[in-house]
């Protein structure tokens, strides 16, 4: 069995530990202290988040994820259906349902887990008022039961047309629910940044700042090789350091690739840099179709600046290096590109420098030879 888990909430075996951050974490969270939790994408913040809080005796998690948020009616439906989730676990789901009665909720069966189920009328359109119930139903719950309030990629509340108001309601019900911790997490810097150290943001100074950096390198390797091993999979050491090379140094990202080279390995094999390419083949094989609709929905400009930020790299993505290799005759035609591209979710910028979100889509463009 690959022993290789990404893409989701990792626990025991699985979970590599940050002990430090760990114990950062929970003395916050045993303090009521709300939390600014900031790292890249894929570094492992929603595994920090649920192995600390799961090690506090008797806490429990609401989990909100807001990744992709669009209005305040998704916002309100996302914290229902965490709310939900959370009180099916404690059987209080009727309870629930009583409080809720008047957004005229549906509770049914499961035919598949057999499990309570509980719905939201489809026509019903949620509004940022709504939040305030919702927040106030946070704070009814607490007395009876403690846990952590978490909310996942919170940068994209901004996306939300009334976001300002949404962001004002939250804050306004936190500031006097001192004893319940909350934590936001996020992976788009600047975006947070916009919401908790603007002065003009509701949100201003209201979280203890935590950076989830990559994991510690020689920490991180031991804990792969040992996994390679339960395969008697030997790797080299220049192995390991290709791989974090070409995952650049995401946590996640390597977990991908070590998952590729074990699919495209076998038992007591020993693997050194010759087996990159293979097991790249592999990524590509699952992802291609993903990439290929990134390209659908791309003008012709934003392909050669997204191709010139992979063969060249993105510090000088304004250059006239960078103007003359990617056939583009203007800078701001360059930027206008990028600020698309970032809105696509393709690139991200990290202390003036554009980044591929997935470094992996960055290998295959330039496997493919586009421009």
């Amino acid at each position: 069995m690959n022993p290789f888990k990404y893409g989701r909430v990792v626990s025991q075996d699985d979970y590599c530990s940050r002990s430090k951050l760990e114990k950062q974490l929970c003395s916050f969270i045993q303090s009521a202290q709300n939390v600014l939790l900031e790292g890249p994408r894929r570094v492992g913040k929603t595994s920090l988040i649920f192995h600390s809080a799961r090690s506090i005796k008797g806490l429990g998690i609401i989990y909100i994820d807001t990744l992709e948020i669009k209005t305040a009616n998704d916002l309100c439906r996302r914290i229902i259906k965490s709310i939900a989730a959370f009180e099916g676990t404690s059987g209080m789901l009727e309870k629930l349902f009583k409080a809720l009665a008047h957004l005229r909720p549906t509770l049914s069966v499961d035919p598949v887990t057999n499990l309570p189920s509980f719905s939201i009328e489809a026509a019903a359109d949620l509004k940022p008022d709504h939040l305030e119930g919702l927040m106030d139903l946070i704070s009814d719950l607490h007395k009876r039961r403690k846990f952590v309030v978490v909310f996942d990629e919170f940068q994209d509340i901004l996306d939300i047309g009334d976001s300002r108001e949404a962001i004002a309601i939250l804050r306004n019900k936190i500031q006097f629910q001192t004893t319940i911790p909350y934590i936001f997490a996020g992976s788009i810097r600047n975006r947070m940044n916009s919401i908790f150290t603007d002065p003009d943001s509701p949100f201003f100074k209201s979280a203890a700042v935590l950076e989830v950096p990559s994991l510690d390198r020689e920490a991180f390797v031991s804990f792969l090789v040992t996994k390679f091993a339960s395969g008697k999979r030997v790797v080299s050491d220049s192995l390991m350091a290709r791989i974090f090379e070409i995952a650049q140094d995401i946590p996640g990202d390597i977990q991908q690739l070590c998952s590729a080279l074990w699919d495209s390995t076998s038992f007591g094999q020993r693997i050194d840099d010759r087996a990159i390419p293979e097991a790249m083949e592999v990524i590509y094989s699952r992802e291609q179709n993903g990439y290929e609709a990134c390209l659908v929905n791309m003008t012709e400009l934003q392909l050669r600046c997204l191709c010139g930020l992979a063969r060249i790299g993105g510090k000088a993505a304004m250059s006239s290096d960078f103007l003359r290799q990617t056939g583009v005759r203007l800078p701001g035609s360059v930027k206008k590109a990028m600020v698309r591209l970032e809105d696509q979710r393709l690139i991200f910028r990290e202390n003036g420098e554009y980044k591929f979100v997935n470094p992996f889509f960055r290998s295959w463009l330039l496997k493919k030879g586009f421009y």
